[in-house]
């Protein structure tokens, strides 16, 4: 084969060239590159359509605000590659780096100089006081998980981003979540719509396991019984045909991957050490919920208007881009974990 170069390179046999292809088809993939759609390619050079799509909100201080230090702590991701890592459980399973602190730090004081009045929960935070704050409905609340996927981190797996979500009278509000790692910009607000790069978000509308993408999070159970209840579910999916099962490990990629139609649905929570909290949900929520993605309870408790989803109190869930399939895999883990 004569190069550029003006030399012959070495033949390939057939199956190095499949494998050197597919290798290249992944990297397009991971890196989301769509030239149909045009997307921008860098969140943080292109963050002006927030301003676009948004103008008329009413928070949209808030919004500016939520953007910038997502964008900054994504920054610092970046740059900590090998950051000094403790851990918040005696397994070493769930761990905390100085990268964590510094984004929480860095983005509740630029909170509480600007918003004076406004309250403040993180992740980092709460693990150190050993509680979650409570919300209170009457002051605006900021919901802030610095890392969200902080073992992918700490191992090198970009998967991880910054989540950053305001509650007002005690219900998600606006969500912003920054996968540095993949240069990508969820923006979501009540009422006004999701985006991803300034791309309009909307969830699969799949129906079917059979045709669905569903994601899930072993997340830090290791007992026995949590483990067969695990089991007993992924073998439920895979019996039923499920087409893809995943494991991304971060909670809020996985509804972002929902919400941007990337996935069908996901799961969570099966058991109690593992149930998300409200840092997992917050942004989250705010990007698939006006994606049209349906979330469901888990843990069997009577659903109404008032109590459906709580981001302050919801033991497990999942979510679908169809309100078909969210009933469909609700069933279906909730008769596996009776039954495991």
């Amino acid at each position: 084969v004569l190069t550029d170069m003006g030399f012959t390179a070495p033949r390939l046999p057939l199956a190095a060239l499949a494998l050197s292809a597919v290798g290249c088809a992944s990297i397009l993939l991971t890196r989301h590159i769509d030239r149909r759609r045009r997307l921008p390619l860098s969140a943080a050079a292109h963050f002006k359509w927030v301003r676009k799509h948004f103008s008329n909100v009413e928070r949209r201080a808030e919004l500016n605000l939520a953007v910038e230090m997502a964008l900054e702590c994504g920054k610092a991701i970046m740059l900590s590659a090998g950051a000094r890592v403790q851990w918040k459980d005696d397994n070493g399973i769930d761990p905390c780096t100085a990268t964590d602190e510094a984004n929480e730090a860095l983005v509740m004081k630029a909170i509480a100089q600007a918003f004076p009045t406004h309250a403040l929960i993180g992740e980092e935070g709460s693990a150190k006081a050993g509680c979650i704050p409570s919300l209170d409905t009457e002051t605006p609340t900021w919901i802030v998980d610095p890392i969200d996927g902080t073992q992918n981190f700490v191992h090198g797996l970009p998967l991880s981003a910054v989540s950053i979500g305001l509650c007002v009278y005690g219900r998600p509000h606006l969500g912003v979540v920054y996968s540095p790692h993949l240069d990508e910009l969820y923006v979501g607000v009540i009422g006004s719509g999701s985006f991803l790069n300034g791309r309009r978000l909307y969830g699969d509308g799949c129906e079917q396991v059979g045709q669905a993408m569903v994601i899930t999070d072993v997340g830090y159970e290791r007992s026995p019984t949590g483990i067969k209840r695990m089991g007993a579910v992924t073998a439920s999916l895979l019996g039923s045909s499920v087409r893809a099962l995943r494991i991304i490990g971060s909670s809020v990629l996985s509804v972002c991957c929902v919400a941007s139609g990337r996935a069908s649905a996901f799961y969570c929570g099966m058991y109690e050490k593992d149930c998300p909290k409200p840092w997992d949900w917050c942004a989250a929520y705010v990007i698939a919920n006006e994606a049209g993605v349906v979330f469901k309870r888990l843990d069997g408790s009577a659903e109404n208007a008032a109590r459906a989803f709580d981001v302050m109190d919801c033991p497990s869930a999942c979510c679908a881009g169809s309100e078909v399939l969210a009933h469909t895999l609700q069933t279906m883990v909730r008769e596996a974990m009776t039954s495991a």
